[in-house]
Parts: structure tokens; C-alpha cells; sequence
């Protein structure tokens, strides 16, 4: 007796937090059905997208992500069930042994929005950095002095002196993209930044 095997491999990718996969490899036979399933956990309960793709071990030029749900080579044979948050399962029916291949779940939440906040006490002013974006553990911030990045300050607290005549924004540190405005009551040069 033949048997025709398809033999699945999982691997985790996300981008803002983590995916665990309940099996790392699952072996099934030709014509049958398989559940792939994973669980994931968000920092931000906000998740703008969600889905399943595969990366074939043949195909080393495969760099894109396409939704199975939207490739027509699993029209009619895969299922997504989201049975709660932070949990999904992959079903395909009648296996193919092209469906042989690398499995991946992956999430995107929405940038974390960053804005320093001014306290202004008999001292001076404190500039402290706000983000949308919770983490157990707390983050990591970046913070800018007129553009230029300060590699010692990570505290959502800026510590420096603070130079009237500078300009002062931050990020959450992984996504400098994402800076704050910058905090402009200490000069009138941060109006044209």
C-alpha cells in the first residue's frame, strides 16, 4: 500500500507581538484534512489584519504574503476559525501534495501614536513620553534633541537638561519611524521643523 504524505511546517511570524504554534511539523495523508493551529498574543488589542499564508520549500523567490483565503489554489479547501481572540486555526480538506509547504499566521496592529507631554513645574519643564501602545514589561523610548538621536536617554521620562533653544520629540524604540511631534514651546525654530 501507497500512502502519499503532505508534510507541513510551521514557522512564526508576526509583527507586533507573539505566535505559538501548537504542532511545529504535521504529517497527513493525500485527500484528508489537516488543522493547523496557533495561538498569538498582541501588546496592542487593536489588530488590523490577520491571516494565514505559506512559504513552499521549493520556492526560494517566495517573498510574498498572500492570504490563503485569496489564493485560488485553496478556493474551496481552507477555513479560518478565530474560535476567541489570540487563538486561530487553519483547516484545509482534500490535501494536495503541492500543499506541502511552510505555514505561517501572521497580525499587524496599527503604530503605536507617540506625543510628548510638557509638565511645567517651579523647577522647569519635564517632557514626558506618551504611547498608545502598552507592553508588560514597559517600552523603550528614543528620544530626539532637534532631530539628532540621544543614544543614552530610554526612559519615557526625558532626563537631560532641556536647552530652550532645542526642539524635543520621541518614538518607542523598533519603531523611529513613528516620532512624536516635536515639542515646541522652547523655541520658535521648531515651528518650521
Amino acid at each position: 500500500v501507497v500512502m502519499n504524505l503532505v508534510v507541513f511546517f510551521l514557522c512564526a511570524l508576526c509583527y507586533s507581538g507573539a505566535v505559538t504554534y501548537t504542532d511545529r511539523s504535521i504529517c497527513a495523508v493525500k485527500g484528508s484534512s489537516v488543522d493547523i493551529s496557533c495561538t498569538y498574543n498582541s501588546y496592542d488589542k487593536d489588530i488590523r489584519s490577520k491571516f494565514w499564508f505559506r512559504r513552499q520549500h521549493n520556492r526560494r523567490t517566495s517573498s510574498q504574503t498572500m492570504d490563503l483565503c485569496k489564493d485560488s489554489q485553496f478556493a474551496g479547501r481552507v477555513q479560518v476559525l478565530d474560535p476567541e481572540t489570540g487563538r486561530s486555526t487553519l483547516r484545509i480538506t482534500d490535501l494536495r501534495e503541492t500543499d506541502s509547504a511552510q505555514y505561517h499566521f501572521t497580525f499587524k496592529t496599527p503604530d503605536p501614536d507617540v506625543q510628548v507631554q510638557v509638565i511645567w513645574s517651579s523647577t522647569g519643564p519635564k517632557l514626558v513620553c506618551h504611547s498608545s501602545c502598552p507592553r508588560p514589561g514597559g517600552l523603550s523610548f528614543v528620544w530626539y534633541k532637534s532631530e539628532k538621536r540621544l543614544e543614552e536617554e530610554t526612559s519615557s521620562s526625558y532626563g537631560g537638561n532641556i536647552d530652550s533653544a532645542e526642539s524635543y520629540s520621541c518614538a518607542v524604540q523598533g519603531h523611529e519611524r513613528h516620532r512624536s511631534l516635536p515639542v515646541c514651546e522652547f523655541t520658535s525654530l521648531c515651528h518650521l521643523v
